[in-house]
Protein backbone atom coordinates (compact mmCIF):
# COMPACT_ATOMS: atom_id res chain seq x y z
CA UNK A 1 0.00 0.00 0.00
CA UNK A 2 0.82 3.29 -0.04
CA UNK A 3 1.46 3.57 3.32
CA UNK A 4 5.43 2.57 2.26
CA UNK A 5 5.44 6.00 0.91
CA UNK A 6 3.98 7.57 3.99
CA UNK A 7 0.95 8.46 1.58
CA UNK A 8 -2.70 8.35 2.36
CA UNK A 9 -4.10 4.59 -0.08
CA UNK A 10 -7.40 5.55 -1.96
CA UNK A 11 -10.83 4.44 -2.81
CA UNK A 12 -13.53 4.88 -4.97
CA UNK A 13 -16.63 3.60 -6.44
CA UNK A 14 -17.80 2.93 -9.10
CA UNK A 15 -19.96 0.44 -11.02
CA UNK A 16 -17.31 -0.36 -13.82
CA UNK A 17 -14.25 -1.66 -11.78
CA UNK A 18 -11.46 -1.28 -14.80
CA UNK A 19 -12.37 2.50 -14.81
CA UNK A 20 -11.89 2.37 -10.96
CA UNK A 21 -8.73 0.68 -10.90
CA UNK A 22 -7.87 3.13 -13.79
CA UNK A 23 -8.98 6.01 -11.33
CA UNK A 24 -6.78 4.77 -8.68
CA UNK A 25 -3.66 3.95 -10.40
CA UNK A 26 -3.17 7.43 -11.89
CA UNK A 27 -4.46 9.31 -8.68
CA UNK A 28 -1.47 6.88 -6.88
CA UNK A 29 1.35 7.29 -9.65
CA UNK A 30 0.30 11.03 -9.25
CA UNK A 31 0.81 11.25 -5.58
CA UNK A 32 4.16 9.63 -6.02
CA UNK A 33 5.43 11.64 -9.07
CA UNK A 34 3.81 14.95 -8.18
CA UNK A 35 4.10 15.05 -4.27
CA UNK A 36 0.80 17.30 -3.81
CA UNK A 37 -0.20 19.14 -1.42
CA UNK A 38 -3.53 17.57 -0.90
CA UNK A 39 -6.76 18.34 1.51
CA UNK A 40 -9.82 17.31 1.89
CA UNK A 41 -12.11 19.07 -0.44
CA UNK A 42 -9.51 19.19 -3.19
CA UNK A 43 -10.51 17.66 -6.06
CA UNK A 44 -8.92 15.38 -8.70
CA UNK A 45 -9.36 13.92 -12.62
CA UNK A 46 -7.18 11.44 -13.93
CA UNK A 47 -7.99 13.03 -17.72
CA UNK A 48 -9.28 16.19 -19.01
CA UNK A 49 -12.51 14.08 -20.03
CA UNK A 50 -13.50 12.69 -16.69
CA UNK A 51 -15.01 14.94 -13.97
CA UNK A 52 -13.32 15.52 -11.09
CA UNK A 53 -14.28 14.14 -8.22
CA UNK A 54 -13.57 15.77 -4.24
CA UNK A 55 -11.28 14.05 -2.04
CA UNK A 56 -12.07 13.72 1.80
CA UNK A 57 -9.34 11.59 3.96
CA UNK A 58 -10.87 9.14 6.32
CA UNK A 59 -8.69 6.91 8.93
CA UNK A 60 -7.62 3.58 7.46
CA UNK A 61 -10.71 1.48 9.38
CA UNK A 62 -9.96 -1.74 7.28
CA UNK A 63 -6.86 -2.82 9.15
CA UNK A 64 -6.19 -2.85 12.66
CA UNK A 65 -2.97 -0.91 13.34
CA UNK A 66 -1.09 -4.18 14.38
CA UNK A 67 -2.08 -5.38 11.64
CA UNK A 68 1.06 -4.23 8.56
CA UNK A 69 -1.39 -3.44 5.85
CA UNK A 70 -2.47 -0.31 8.41
CA UNK A 71 -2.08 3.05 6.66
CA UNK A 72 -1.57 5.34 9.64
CA UNK A 73 -2.14 8.31 7.06
CA UNK A 74 -5.64 7.58 6.30
CA UNK A 75 -7.60 6.64 3.03
CA UNK A 76 -8.40 9.14 -0.12
CA UNK A 77 -11.68 8.83 -0.86
CA UNK A 78 -12.70 9.77 -4.02
CA UNK A 79 -16.09 10.83 -3.61
CA UNK A 80 -19.12 11.15 -6.50
CA UNK A 81 -19.72 13.92 -8.34
CA UNK A 82 -21.16 17.04 -6.25
CA UNK A 83 -20.85 14.64 -3.12
CA UNK A 84 -18.45 17.28 -1.29
CA UNK A 85 -18.61 18.02 2.17
CA UNK A 86 -15.35 19.66 3.72
CA UNK A 87 -14.22 22.94 1.76
CA UNK A 88 -10.46 23.40 0.76
CA UNK A 89 -8.60 25.64 2.98
CA UNK A 90 -5.13 27.52 2.24
CA UNK A 91 -4.96 27.21 6.32
CA UNK A 92 -5.53 23.84 8.28
CA UNK A 93 -6.34 23.86 11.83
CA UNK A 94 -4.55 21.46 13.40
CA UNK A 95 -5.57 20.23 16.90
CA UNK A 96 -2.54 19.90 19.26
CA UNK A 97 -2.60 17.39 20.58
CA UNK A 98 -4.07 15.66 18.16
CA UNK A 99 -7.43 14.98 18.18
CA UNK A 100 -7.36 11.21 17.94
CA UNK A 101 -5.46 11.57 20.85
CA UNK A 102 -7.85 13.80 22.75
CA UNK A 103 -11.03 11.80 22.14
CA UNK A 104 -9.30 8.03 22.78
CA UNK A 105 -8.25 9.65 26.03
CA UNK A 106 -11.49 11.12 26.87
CA UNK A 107 -13.34 8.01 26.75
CA UNK A 108 -10.99 6.05 28.76
CA UNK A 109 -11.29 9.20 31.45
CA UNK A 110 -15.05 8.40 31.31
CA UNK A 111 -14.97 4.50 30.62
CA UNK A 112 -17.83 4.91 28.55
CA UNK A 113 -18.24 5.59 24.73
CA UNK A 114 -18.58 9.71 23.61
CA UNK A 115 -21.84 10.73 22.55
CA UNK A 116 -22.13 13.02 19.46
CA UNK A 117 -21.96 16.12 20.97
CA UNK A 118 -19.53 15.57 23.55
CA UNK A 119 -17.06 15.21 20.18
CA UNK A 120 -18.19 18.31 18.87
CA UNK A 121 -17.75 20.08 21.95
CA UNK A 122 -14.07 19.18 22.60
CA UNK A 123 -13.65 19.70 18.71
CA UNK A 124 -14.49 22.95 19.97
CA UNK A 125 -12.69 23.53 22.68
CA UNK A 126 -9.16 22.31 21.45
CA UNK A 127 -6.57 24.09 21.23
CA UNK A 128 -5.38 24.45 17.73
CA UNK A 129 -3.10 26.55 15.10
CA UNK A 130 -3.33 27.31 11.70
CA UNK A 131 -0.72 25.87 9.61
CA UNK A 132 -0.03 26.10 5.95
CA UNK A 133 -1.09 22.43 4.32
CA UNK A 134 2.09 21.49 3.42
CA UNK A 135 3.50 22.06 7.21
CA UNK A 136 0.32 20.23 8.68
CA UNK A 137 1.46 17.27 6.55
CA UNK A 138 5.07 17.04 7.30
CA UNK A 139 3.78 17.77 10.93
CA UNK A 140 1.48 14.34 10.34
CA UNK A 141 4.45 13.05 8.70
CA UNK A 142 7.07 13.59 11.59
CA UNK A 143 3.85 12.18 13.85
CA UNK A 144 3.47 9.00 11.87
CA UNK A 145 -0.12 9.22 11.47
CA UNK A 146 -3.08 11.83 9.80
CA UNK A 147 -5.28 13.32 12.67
CA UNK A 148 -9.25 12.64 11.80
CA UNK A 149 -10.80 15.59 9.94
CA UNK A 150 -12.39 18.16 12.64
CA UNK A 151 -15.15 18.89 10.12
CA UNK A 152 -16.07 15.18 10.28
CA UNK A 153 -14.97 14.32 13.85
CA UNK A 154 -17.98 12.22 14.83
CA UNK A 155 -18.02 10.11 11.75
CA UNK A 156 -14.59 9.63 11.40
CA UNK A 157 -13.89 8.81 15.26
CA UNK A 158 -16.32 5.84 15.13
CA UNK A 159 -14.59 4.43 12.45
CA UNK A 160 -11.06 4.86 14.94
CA UNK A 161 -12.73 4.17 17.90
CA UNK A 162 -13.65 0.53 17.22
CA UNK A 163 -9.76 -0.24 16.72
CA UNK A 164 -9.00 0.29 20.24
Amino acid sequence: GMHQFDLPDSQIEMEDASAAIDWLETFNVFQLAECPVLGSGHTFSPNAEASKRTLERWPDHRHHPDDGRHNPFGIWRLLPEHAARVQPTQLVPVIMPSLVAMLLNKERELGRALESQEVSALVEQSPCIALERADALELEQSRGYADIEPDLAWEQWQLIREMF
